[in-house]
């Protein structure tokens, strides 16, 4: 194959699909509350720049209230006769409890709502050049084969597909390290002086609690790599709909990492040039060149120009 695409939220948002974070936080105001509420609890106030960068923000959960929470409700009564044991865990239990309900009870209401997604508009319908071509989405949304006629076989979508038995990938991208960082400076231990093994068990449990929520790229790429190494031979790559974040780089570098950078050809999509820089610093550290890559505005490329 000659011709990759690789699709992010942007194109079917370009289809005037309801798929941006704030139009899922809309849904759940009008379907199930009580998540918002569980979200709000669990990240404090999320103002509309938090929700545009929702996947992101599932890292920065308050977890040093969480733990001193779970920590005070459960600390145990060592002069008690009931004691035993396992109550030196019952801190730690609770505050992996709370994480864990809390974010499956997000996931939930996110498979729902993305279940529930209506499709595209056709008269948003790009070029694209289907022959001798493979697509790679990022997207849950069959965008590809309900509005273009795309075979199955041809689409990889590499976070799930939703009306599937899919699993849908979502989740941040920030390491385990910084998540403990966050959490010393919220919330200190000083484990010579005061703060015990109750309370250290609970705050590792709350870093691994957020952590688990880590989007797992490398073993996702793994699990394609037969499917990676078949590009070997692609010349022209499009990136559409992609505001080139952090978590997703890593499979970009693998698709170039199989091709021989010094001949392809790039054509990136950039709504309003918001991501510009972006896109340049990810060209220029990956050593493409400037006369290798265009950057075009979707709208542009229309079949039914008015």
């Amino acid at each position: 194959m000659k011709h990759l695409y690789i699709l992010g939220n942007g194109f079917d948002r370009h289809h005037e699909m309801n798929t941006g974070y704030l139009q899922f936080r809309e849904w759940l105001k009008e379907i199930n509350m009580p998540v918002l509420y569980t979200i709000d609890e669990l990240f404090g106030y999320c103002d509309n720049n938090w929700w545009q960068h929702f996947e992101s923000n599932l890292a920065t959960a308050i977890t040093s209230e969480i733990v001193q929470e779970k920590v005070r409700e459960n600390y145990p009564d060592f002069g008690s006769d009931e004691f035993r044991d396992r109550d030196w865990y019952d801190a730690e239990y609770a505050v992996e409890n709370k994480l864990s309900d809390a974010y499956s009870e997000i996931r939930e209401a996110f498979h729902q709502w993305v279940a529930q997604l209506e499709m595209g508009n056709k008269n948003k319908k790009i070029e694209l050049t289907t022959d001798d071509a493979a697509f790679l989405t990022f997207n849950y949304t069959s965008t590809l084969q309900t509005l273009y006629g795309i075979d199955e076989d041809k689409v990889l979508h590499i976070h799930g597909k939703a009306g599937t038995d899919d699993e849908l990938v979502l989740g941040h991208g920030v390491s385990e390290d910084d998540i403990e960082e966050i959490l010393e400076r919220d919330y200190p231990i000083d484990e010579e002086n005061g703060d015990d093994y109750v309370t250290q068990r609970a705050n590792n449990a709350a870093i691994s609690g957020v952590y688990n929520q880590r989007k797992k790229v490398d073993e996702i790429i793994k699990k394609h790599e037969e499917w990676f190494s078949s590009l070997k031979d692609v010349t022209n790559l499009y990136f559409y709909g992609h505001s080139f974040g952090e978590v997703d780089l890593p499979y970009f570098r693998k698709i170039l990492s199989v091709l021989n950078k010094k001949n392809v050809q790039i054509e990136v999509s950039d709504f309003n040039g918001e991501n510009r820089a972006s896109i340049d610093t990810f060209m220029q550290n990956e050593g493409i060149g400037t006369e290798q890559y265009s950057i075009i505005n979707l709208k542009d490329k229309l079949l039914n120009k008015m």
